[in-house]
């Protein structure tokens, strides 16, 4: 078994909801507890209880910092909260998401993968007030970062890294015994059309017909499904599904057109290991048979 952490912005997006349904039907994961950040971080812990609740699962969780350490110009909400209406789910008021982290972590030292699949707020705010944390973990993987050929159309594309620029900064500076980054350039080549992400749900399931329920706004909006956060966990437990390169960071925290932008230079000393490629059809077939209902 491997134990997880798991720092989340669910409530949005269907993929955050998607990775959480994915480590609780993992039969390898042992999921310790659950972080949320950003906007309303008490409705989307809510919405990580409907979906585990859904589940047939309790699993600890902690509302954690709804502002980010590096303020931007606008404040997200989680528009799939209005089906918490449908499911059972406790109600949360804001909580300490770095002191519940650390209690976790240092329990199970050097035992722990800390998975960041929303802004690094609530990591970054760890390590500040706990600095042994980062060695204290087994691992770090996150769902963060731009190291594309093309310019994005705009910098909150990078969304992971725009919505805190000065968490992602110091997130790519920890020196954790291991970091691995899947970056959107590579998460990109998920996308699938909302027809087929409802394939990947199985019917007469209660855990999918909560995903579904939380990221139906999201599909309907869009019409396509980017797996982004669901490749940051399987990868801990299908570590070969991707290639890597090692290297340092650099995160913009400066100049407004490019806020949140990260680069990349490659170095055999590096601390981040950032993915280059995945598997596509490998990554299908893992995330539908997990997903299917035992």
């Amino acid at each position: 078994m491997i134990k997880i952490l798991l720092d989340t912005d669910i409530g949005g997006d269907i993929d955050d909801a998607l990775c959480l349904a994915y480590l609780l039907r993992e039969p390898r994961c042992q999921l310790l507890g659950i972080t949320t950040v950003c906007g309303e971080a008490e409705k989307r812990a809510a919405v990580a209880d409907a979906i585990c609740q859904a589940a047939g699962r309790t699993v600890p969780i902690a509302a954690g910092m709804d502002r980010p350490l590096q303020p931007i110009p606008v404040y997200p909400t989680p528009e799939g909260a209005g089906a918490l209406q449908n499911w059972p789910h406790r109600h949360f008021q804001k909580g300490d998401a770095p002191g519940f982290l650390y209690q976790l972590i240092q329990k199970n030292a050097h035992e722990v993968i800390l998975i960041g699949i929303g802004n690094m707020t609530n990591i970054a705010a760890l390590c500040r007030q706990y600095p042994d944390a980062p060695g204290l973990l087994k691992g770090l993987y996150t769902m963060n970062g731009y190291f594309g050929a093309e310019p994005l159309p705009d910098p909150y594309y990078n969304w992971n890294s725009w919505a805190d620029p000065l968490a992602s900064k110091e997130v790519f500076s920890l020196g954790t015994a291991t970091h691995r980054a899947v970056p959107l350039e590579v998460t990109d080549q998920l996308t699938i059309p909302a027809d087929r992400a409802h394939r990947l749900l199985p019917a007469h399931d209660p855990l999918a017909d909560a995903v579904r329920d939380f990221g139906g706004p999201w599909l309907e909006s869009t019409g396509k499904l980017t797996l982004h956060d669901p490749l940051a966990a399987v990868l801990v437990f299908h570590p070969d599904i991707c290639t890597f390169e090692r290297g340092w960071v650099s995160v913009e925290t400066d100049h407004a057109p490019h806020m949140g932008g990260t680069a990349f230079t490659p170095s055999p000393a590096g601390n981040v290991e950032i993915a280059r490629s995945v598997d596509r059809e490998r990554f299908y077939h893992i995330l539908g048979e997990v997903l299917r209902p035992r």
